[in-house]
């Protein structure tokens, strides 16, 4: 008898609370335990509602068909091992929910308003290492958004990824900038010292011939060389020895003449 009476104290409470007996269902995936309300709402534009009829649970946007999921909701794998865990108000996500893997590893957390994302958000592998975290604002992403695996960095504002301003040094125009005093100076002596060289290193052709004339210290030089060799020439020419007459001196002239006058 007082058995009886708690069961019905309960559900008179639960008539007055609009909230069902903890109900467990399964597919061929996983199994759940949830409660739903009887309460009859107003659906919201931009939220998807979690409704329960025919022995399944139903999700959609802006509507719902039948009782909507309220308070603790549970999903297991079929080894009993937690899946999923959260809380709904009138058939919204509310407050912070998890994921886990088949292995127990914690996959995910997400904060949840007013059945939208607003607040944090984190990823783990299946070795617990986190691989993402950042924030949602509005069921968006906002702020910054940190992907470890890529090791990249995203802001986002609205759900749209803010691009970054790279400041670009303007290039001068070197054509229409005019250069510096010192610049300009060694530019003028470089340029100088380079036309000399090139003035040297090009010979006009004024030879008769087309050929090129020398310069002027190659024309020093063999001029000195010839004179040179003449001197060598003048030297080795052939001496009369001493006490000797010059064969082509004034004797031998002379002596030609007589001969010349006796024939």
């Amino acid at each position: 008898m007082r058995k009886y009476l708690l069961v019905l104290s309960s559900l008179l409470l639960l008539s007055f609370t609009g909230i069902s007996l903890k109900k467990r269902i399964s597919d061929a995936d996983y199994r759940y335990e949830f409660y739903t309300t009887y309460k009859v709402v107003s659906a919201k534009p931009d939220r998807e509602y979690y409704w329960f009829k025919g022995g399944a649970i139903h999700n959609s946007e802006y509507g719902m068909a039948g009782e909507l999921l309220q308070d603790e909701y549970l999903k297991f794998y079929h080894s009993n091992q937690l899946a999923e865990a959260g809380k709904y108000d009138n058939g919204l996500k509310e407050g912070y929910w998890k994921t886990w893997f088949k292995n127990g590893t914690l996959q995910s957390k997400t904060y949840w308003s007013d059945g939208q994302k607003d607040g944090g958000y984190l990823s783990y592998d299946q070795t617990g290492f986190l691989t993402e975290e950042g924030k949602y604002r509005n069921n968006k992403k906002h702020g910054r958004w940190i992907n470890y695996i890529s090791k990249d960095t995203l802001k986002y504002a609205d759900g749209k990824i803010i691009e970054k301003k790279v400041k670009v040094k303007k290039v001068k125009d070197t054509l229409n900038t005019k250069a510096g005093f010192f610049k300009r100076l060694f530019t003028k002596k470089d340029k100088n010292a380079e036309n000399a060289a090139e003035a040297s290193s090009i010979q006009k052709t004024d030879n008769a011939d087309g050929t090129k004339k020398p310069g002027f210290f190659k024309r020093v030089f063999s001029k000195k060389e010839k004179n040179q060799n003449n001197q060598a020439v003048s030297k080795n020419r052939i001496k009369p020895t001493e006490g000797e007459p010059n064969k082509d001196g004034f004797f031998k002239r002379l002596f030609s003449k007589k001969e010349k006058n006796n024939g």
